[in-house]
């Protein structure tokens, strides 16, 4: 007998005691997190960053740079500046390191702990607050939406990454 199903991050409903918005965005944050245990945690360290082709990314890459720019996004939907050594551009933030796979996951589950710790203590007038990125000026919420929705982006990228790595080993 197969174990049922697991019920999808965004049909799990509201969590309780947060801003409903924040509550969705803390649930695709979830599926991001389980796509990158199903798809990354079990890859040997030349599958994690092994790079398809030119001008893809390597999974490692790509969880790195989820994390990385996760932060990041929350630091500016705070009203807060980056930390000098926190402000990698893509493609560094990208590209192969051969770190072991354990230390990027370990890094990734941490950074994400903090950005969903700090989402949690969001109220409506923290995502009303203009914020500042580069020379533009937006309410928080914007910015803040932006973390779901981009690091759903690469966790697509991570799905093909690894089908691509099992296709390619026969």
């Amino acid at each position: 007998m197969q174990p049922p199903p697991q019920t999808p991050p965004f049909l799990r409903g509201e969590i309780e005691g947060v801003h409903w918005l924040v509550s969705v965005w803390l649930r695709n944050l979830e599926e991001v997190e389980e796509t990158v245990e199903r798809w990354a945690s079990d890859l040997p360290p030349e599958g994690f960053w092994w790079v398809p082709a030119a001008q893809a990314n390597p999974i490692g890459g790509l969880v790195r740079h989820i994390a990385g720019s996760s932060y990041r996004l929350l630091l500016r939907g705070l009203g807060q500046e980056i930390p000098e050594g926190l402000r990698l551009r893509p493609p560094e933030e990208l590209a192969p390191t051969g770190e072991p796979p354990s230390s990027v996951l370990e890094v990734f589950t941490s950074r994400m702990g903090e950005i969903k710790a700090a989402l949690r203590r969001l109220q409506d007038q923290d995502l009303q607050r203009i914020v500042r990125v580069g020379p533009h000026e937006v309410r928080a919420v914007y910015v803040l939406d932006h973390i779901g929705a981009h690091a759903q982006h690469h966790a697509g990228q991570i799905i093909t990454t690894r089908k691509l790595w099992e296709a390619q080993k026969g």
